[in-house]
């Protein structure tokens, strides 16, 4: 850290030139700013001192988690030139998640803030947090908003996906971006070093394999499979004598050194479970450190004050107990607990046992090797005072191999660089980030700006050791013959445009000529022009050249396949039970029209019904769904279509119409005539339930149904036969849902109340089906009438009355409100139940409940569909899966909590039970 006017608060160059420019951002009158900075470069500094800088504001500072919040507390405290409450007296730090309840409340306003810091900012892409955040800045009119995230898109790849930052869109740092710098230039201004990497002969293994699959693609008569595979054959024969993870870890590991260990979180019990990890961890450390020198700690969600007292620890290098241990190895083994935002000082790597596909989480882990390193530049600056022999003598030392002819620069590298013990499949991305650096180093010095940017990094190769090195050589040979370079990526790109006239490629689209989509493609082209468009310059060299084959740098909205199309319109007619979309429909969850909505249904769907021939491979699935290719013809309505189709069993003595058939009289087939019955007939047959009113109908003319109702149907007999075994009556709760047909499970798939109720209303007692129910107890002749709420509630207030409390079993039944009777006509203890789940304790209903003793604090709030797939939303983005845990219950998407209100677990395991 050189000696600029921040260093109380102590930024660094790079940051104090970012912090100027924010500064200079809010003089012109700006009221929104943000910087987008790479993790583990002291972003969170430049919010420091802002803050530092509007002490006699009220100032709002959200993060994603509370561990955050911690950190950022533990970097004042460090700080011996600061004082919170003396310089930070009107800091108030919120999390995102904890913005809800004032929201919800409609209480924003009552907040006090002048100054709002967003940490982490693509958050606010979330709905439910982005609504709290967009209402916070509506009730303060006069508010300054800075933000700062690594990453600006949100739910990349997706149907969901959005820039939070992008210049065309509405979003709130559209254009707002003052200052970006990512790791390749905090790796050239020496702020961050690079890495040794180092893999086990798992990492090889993994290599071999997944090239494998790409040779696969080749052609087996080829001269290039024929090699490529005898090499691959050779390698994974003799893998099986590469050295074990403890000869790399005795290398690799320093016997006092400072390591996290990011474990997966999904755990599989006895195999990657943390305890089972830690176990086999400690073992190979105990083959080059004695025990009583190796201190583990543990960090995970579930943890809660005591994963704090761990990360505390970790932190200051002590005990749980407070006794010093930096003299010793200490090895931090953590879930989801270190990948944004919270660091821990100088820490000399990290250990990769999670594999990931996403290249966020996988920097995030890498940034905590790189970056937590607090004294990395002035170690550099220290050590550039050495003469090179000097720095030879140290590498020597500690057994660091050097080049020959290595540079000053090459010793300072290696005697500061952390660190990586990839474990994991994690090979490509490193190769990335080296080639990214590459390209811009050779950008800088070809366009001659190394005149006024020092690169301080002179060889831009890492250092990726590898084991058995003729293995990874006879591997890398392979690899290299597979890997495109950039331009022949761009000829591929180009392919593309030549074939489409456009470059929007889905982030997915693989393929091996460019044009045609391949699942199995070698060439993942989507994912390339994905990211050329967010790190390349438009007016660069490359930037220009992308330009001339249809690349739009200023528009990123995504491509939407005709398969995702496909979905929203199945969702509109899953809702709507047809599919007459509106032409200006837009919409962003299929069904709820939105203005301005990210997908333009309308139009899609018009444009199917105009250009897709209904015989088509896309026109069949459409007409799956109630697609009616000919808009000129009249919607009919239900019971005009039945007459026709009478008039056909009349003069055909059957219902046997082809789907083909049109007509104009009911029995005549006609070329375009104006009633297509075969196609109505086939929609009733496929779409009708046999026992409705409908069909029922349509059986005494001849119609024949689809075997899956009357699968269905005995399927859902054989739960209620069991029901009935079991309970000795039909007489099932209409809230009743179960797994095996007798046991109440309030999350069970099997919704076994609702469909006996609907017997009982459309079977007719003589028919077969109504006879085979009768044998199980159906009393067809018992259909309770339906009691209003109010009568109800009179029935409540005298249980209340009687038994001085409001806890009436769920199985409750009574004819007087409150003595139990066996089939009761009063169904009072389903009720109950049903009002605590789903009265709000603040209506007018639930306040008059509240009067006779309703208590609704264990109740767990049942919400929309949309909002507790929010909440999931949050979850994944947290721990990066969708492994709930059944019990799982939450306030804010993420932390578990015994009695929170929304039992994500429940819902989770619900819709993963449910039909796709």
């Amino acid at each position: 850290m050189s000696d600029n006017e921040y260093k109380i608060v102590g930024l660094y160059d790079h940051n104090a030139d970012s912090y100027n420019m924010v500064k200079a951002a809010y003089e012109s009158g700006e009221d929104v700013v943000g910087i987008v900075h790479a993790t583990g470069t002291g972003k969170s500094y430049n919010a420091l001192q802002l803050a530092y800088d509007n002490k006699d504001k009220k100032i709002i500072y959200v993060v994603p988690s509370n561990g955050i919040i911690e950190h950022i507390k533990k970097i004042i405290e460090d700080n011996p030139d600061l004082d919170i409450e003396r310089d930070f007296p009107n800091l108030e730090f919120k999390t995102y998640s904890s913005l809800l309840e004032p929201y919800k409340k409609g209480e924003m306003e009552k907040l006090e803030c002048d100054l709002l810091i967003l940490d982490e900012f693509h958050h606010i892409g979330a709905p439910i947090w982005g609504k709290a955040v967009n209402k916070l800045i509506e009730t303060h009119p006069n508010i300054q908003i800075f933000g700062m995230t690594a990453y600006t898109v949100r739910d990349r790849g997706t149907s969901y996906e959005r820039d939070m930052a992008d210049p065309d869109t509405d979003e709130l740092f559209s254009g707002k971006i003052e200052s970006r710098y990512d790791l390749c230039d905090a790796m050239i201004d020496g702020i961050l070093p690079k890495p040794i990497y180092k893999s086990a002969y798992t990492n090889l293994m993994g290599l071999a394999s997944k090239l494998e699959e790409r040779v696969q693609n080749l052609s087996a008569t080829s001269r290039e499979y024929q090699e490529y595979m005898a090499i691959l054959s050779d390698v994974k024969r003799r893998i099986h004598e590469a050295p074990s993870i403890p000869s790399i870890l005795r290398k690799s590991i320093k016997p006092n050194g400072k390591y996290i260990y990011f474990c997966p979180p999904c755990s599989e019990e006895g195999t990657n479970d943390i305890e089972t990890i830690k176990k086999q961890a400690i073992e190979w450390f105990k083959q080059f450190v004695p025990e009583e020198d190796i201190i583990i700690y543990t960090s995970i969600s579930e943890m809660g004050i005591e994963g704090k007292r761990n990360r505390d620890a970790f932190y200051d290098d002590v005990t749980l107990d407070g006794e010093k241990v930096d003299n010793k190895l200490r090895v931090m083994f953590a879930i989801n607990q270190y990948n944004e935002g919270i660091h821990a000082p100088n820490i000399d790597g990290v250990i990769m046992g999670r594999g990931t596909t996403s290249d966020i989480v996988y920097f995030e882990q890498l940034g905590r090797a790189l970056a937590v390193r607090g004294n990395t530049k002035e170690m550099f600056d220290e050590l550039e005072k050495h003469s090179l022999e000097e720095l030879l003598e140290m590498c020597q030392s500690r057994d660091i191999p050097v080049k020959e002819n290595a540079t000053k620069e090459d010793l300072i590298e290696k005697l500061i660089a952390p660190v990586v013990i990839d474990l994991t499949n994690n090979y490509d991305f490193i190769k990335e980030l080296e080639n990214n650096l590459k390209d811009r180093i050779r950008d800088i010095q070809e366009n001659g700006l190394g005149n006024h940017r020092d690169v301080k990094i002179r060889d831009a190769s890492f250092d990726i050791e590898i084991e058995n090195q003729d293995l990874f050589e006879m591997l890398r040979y392979v690899s290299d013959r597979l890997t495109k370079t950039w331009e022949d990526y761009y000829e591929l790109a180009k392919a593309y445009y030549e074939h489409y006239h456009n470059l929007e490629v889905p982030f997915w689209f693989k393929t091996n000529d460019g044009y045609t989509k391949d699942d199995n493609g070698v060439i993942r082209l989507g994912r390339w022009v994905n990211h050329q468009r967010d790190t390349i310059p438009k007016e660069s060299e490359r930037g220009q050249l992308l330009s001339q084959i249809g690349m739009r740098f200023e528009k990123k909205k995504r491509f939407i396949s005709w398969e995702d199309m496909y979905e929203y319109a199945k969702v509109y007619y899953e809702h709507y039970h047809d599919l007459e979309v509106p032409q200006k429909f837009e919409t962003n969850d299929g069904y709820t029209r939105v203005a301005k909505g990210k997908v333009n249904l309308g139009g899609w769907i018009a444009g199917q019904r105009k250009n897709t021939s209904p015989e088509s491979k896309h026109g069949q699935l459409l007409s799956k769904i109630g697609m009616r290719f000919d808009n000129k013809v009249d919607i009919i309505p239900w019971e005009d279509m039945y007459e026709y189709a009478k008039i056909y069993y009349e003069h055909h003595h059957d219902l046997e119409v082809p789907q083909g058939f049109e007509t104009n009289d009911g029995y005549t087939r006609v070329a375009k005539g104006k009633i297509k019955l075969g196609r109505w007939l086939a929609g009733q047959r496929k779409n009708t339930s046999p026992e409705s009113k409908r069909g029922q109908l349509l059986s005494k003319i001849g119609l024949k149904f689809s075997n899956q109702f009357v699968e269905k149907w005995n399927k859902m007999y054989e739960y209620a036969k069991a029901y009935y075994e079991h309970h000795h009556n039909l007489e099932v709760p209409g809230i009743f849902r179960t797994n095996d047909g007798y046991t109440h499970d309030e999350n069970g798939l099997i919704n076994l109340g609702t469909w006996i109720i609907r017997q009982r209303a459309v079977v007719l007692p003589e028919s077969e089906r109504g006879q085979l129910l009768s044998k199980i107890g159906m009393s067809f002749e018992k259909k309770r009438r339906i009691i209003s709420w109010e009568e109800m509630y009179e029935y409540a207030k005298v249980y209340y009355e009687h038994h001085h409390d409001l806890e009436v079993p769920q199985e409750f039944e009574t004819n007087d409100g409150y003595r139990r009777v066996a089939k009761g006509k009063i169904d009072l203890g389903g009720w109950i139940y049903r009002q605590r789940a789903e009265i709000s304790p603040e209506s007018k209903r639930g306040q008059l409940l509240s009067q006779i003793g309703m208590r609704f604090e264990n109740k767990v709030h049942i919400l929309p569909w949309e909002e507790m797939y929010e909440y999931a939303k949050i979850y994944y983005e947290h721990y990066h899966n969708l492994d709930v845990p059944a019990g799982f219950k939450t306030n804010d998407g993420y932390t578990k909590d015994d009695n929170g209100k929304y039992n994500l677990g429940g819902w989770v395991a619900r819709q993963r039970r449910l039909k796709p």
